[in-house]
């Protein structure tokens, strides 16, 4: 992942200082005044109408690149998901009907693929992954009642046909992932051959057809919304807006990543004793590898590419850059702090609930999520209300 480089803040110079002896004063106090007036002169040059127009169309042919930039890059995100989904929903068809050389663990790499894909998505909270609850139909967490599993229990007791358009009718809990990661990874299942069970892979077939025809949906959905991001036209007031729309979308995430991926599993909110099971994922043992896939996409739009600057390219323009420049640090050091961790949050925390390195992982994202809610968005002004992870 390209890494941008960052000159620290010159060192502020000292205010000039007059000699004490009379020549000496008069000499400094016309230096001094003259320097007043160049300034008080630059100023009003630098105030004018044509500056003042040309400084916002510097900001706003800015604010549009990094637009564009987010636009298309969740674009190929979407369609990488879609394409992932579809591929899962193929081999569990041919994996049923013995058709091939797919496997069980072909199947369960594509699930984890699928995921992958999903968490670099799924936390852009704008446009159509909010509407019709399509992350909810994708992989519904947290799920604290394990109503999963229940339900999952439920329709594989009963004789009904299960197909794509019975699941259309059933709660949404049974139509996505989590019925799919139930199936091929709980330890009820963990003797009992998938295809030696027609009830199982009658269910397992329609639950990946139903996500990979809500994938398609998604992705063409998001193929219509992104014009608004990239243009900051519609959902947008304007190009800035849809950049800090991503900022904020970036500090409710890390928000939800602190406090229900990480906190609350292990046990920071709860006297300290750790839950493995209330790790997302935990059953498919993905829980930090779903937080880091979130995080390189965040820290791809934040950084941009050789192209354009990303959002932080951009927000040195609005905000100290140095406050950029501790954000761009913070992601790296998240980022490679949970490259030193297993994909398991659950299994460290049956383990080793006391790791080390999930404790730094947990330091980082908390800083990285500070440099955001507290120092980044009260400089540009932003302030958080409603969002659709609280009271999780």
């Amino acid at each position: 992942m390209p890494r941008d480089t960052f000159t620290p803040a010159a060192t502020p110079m000292k205010p000039a200082q007059c000699k004490t002896s009379p020549l000496a004063l008069m000499a400094c106090g016309m230096t001094l005044l003259g320097a007043a007036l160049f300034s008080t002169s630059t100023l009003a040059a630098t105030d004018s109408p044509a500056a003042n127009t040309d400084a916002a169309t510097t900001d706003t042919n800015s604010a549009k690149a990094v637009s564009q930039f987010a636009a298309d890059t969740l674009s190929e995100a979407h369609q990488q998901l879609a394409s992932r989904l579809q591929q899962l929903a193929q081999h569990t068809q041919a994996f049923c009907s013995a058709e091939g050389d797919v496997t069980l663990d072909t199947l369960k790499q594509d699930w984890r693929s699928a995921m992958l894909g999903l968490n670099q998505v799924n936390w852009v909270e704008m446009g159509p992954i909010l509407q019709n609850s399509r992350q909810w139909q994708l992989y519904f967490w947290p799920d604290k009642k394990d109503l999963v599993a229940r339900k999952t229990r439920a329709l594989l007791a009963g004789d009904a046909p299960i197909t794509v358009e019975s699941l259309a009718e059933q709660s949404i809990v049974m139509q996505g992932l989590g019925s799919v990661e139930y199936q091929l990874f709980d330890a009820r299942y963990a003797d009992s051959p998938l295809t030696a069970d027609s009830r199982r892979c009658e269910l397992m077939t329609a639950n990946t057809a139903y996500a990979a025809n809500t994938g398609k949906t998604l992705r063409d959905e998001w193929q219509q919304f992104a014009p608004q991001l990239a243009e900051g036209t519609g959902a947008f007031s304007d190009s800035r807006d849809a950049v800090l729309s991503l900022v904020r979308a970036l500090t409710v995430q890390l928000e939800a990543i602190k406090d229900r991926k990480l906190r609350r599993p292990i046990g920071l909110d709860n006297g300290g004793t750790a839950n493995p099971y209330a790790a997302e994922s935990w059953r498919g043992g993905m829980g930090l590898a779903n937080i880091a896939a979130t995080l390189a996409m965040m820290e791809r739009l934040w950084l941009g590419n050789d192209d354009v600057a990303g959002i932080q390219g951009y927000l040195n323009g609005q905000v100290d850059p140095r406050m950029v420049a501790s954000t761009t640090s913070d992601f790296v050091d998240a980022r490679q702090a949970f490259a030193a961790l297993p994909d398991d949050l659950a299994g460290i925390l049956r383990d080793d609930p006391r790791n080390g390195e999930l404790q730094q992982a947990m330091i980082h994202v908390e800083t990285l999520q500070a440099g955001f809610a507290d120092t980044l968005n009260p400089a540009l002004g932003l302030s958080l209300g409603f969002n659709s992870t609280d009271g999780d």
